[in-house]
């Protein structure tokens, strides 16, 4: 069994910028679960499977080229705080026009998962996940008030097999 993950990952300044944002929150939330291993990315599908790596790159693919969106601008808005019932929070940034994202996670659920209705997503870029519930509540986080954008020119798609750690760059997909 494998999991496969399908992300937009953003270039090096930005990724370089929220991992500066990780660590000072950490550094005003003593106890907040560290996570060395993520890396700055807007989920779009994860899947656990038997390995299929040639069907997932194809299906990939052929999802992108049927979705029809061509390269686009991601514009991160500002951090948001989402809630996860009573047990954790997570520190994001909001993306201003999530409108392609959610198309693309849509032809992508629709390509391997056709039977089951699709997930509504909120897409986002997580700083920090699995904050203590409450821990932000009175620390002023005007300082992860970033605003940046980016282009969104490929998918990627990672790969983690039972035995690894972390996810590994299984394959790019280019958006036209």
């Amino acid at each position: 069994m494998v999991s496969y993950f399908i992300i937009i990952s953003p270039p090096q300044n930005i990724t370089d910028a929220v991992k500066l944002l990780e660590h000072e929150l950490y550094n005003l939330i003593p106890g907040a679960k560290s996570d060395q291993f993520l890396k700055a990315h807007i989920s779009l599908l994860k899947l656990n499977c038997e390995e299929a790596d040639t069907e997932i790159i194809k299906l990939v693919k052929k999802a992108v080229e049927i979705c029809g969106l061509a390269r686009f601008e991601i514009e991160l808005n500002g951090y948001d705080i989402f809630r996860h019932g009573y047990t954790s929070d997570s520190l994001v940034l909001k993306i201003r026009y999530p409108y392609p994202i959610t198309e693309l996670h849509k032809w992508l659920f629709n390509a391997f998962k056709p039977k089951h209705k699709p997930q509504k997503i909120t897409p986002h870029l997580t700083i920090v996940k699995d904050i203590p519930h409450n821990k932000l509540n009175g620390i002023n986080l005007s300082g992860f008030d970033y605003h940046h954008s980016f282009l969104c020119d490929k998918i990627t798609i990672l790969k983690k097999s039972s035995t690894d750690t972390i996810y590994k760059p299984l394959f790019e997909v280019p958006l036209p």
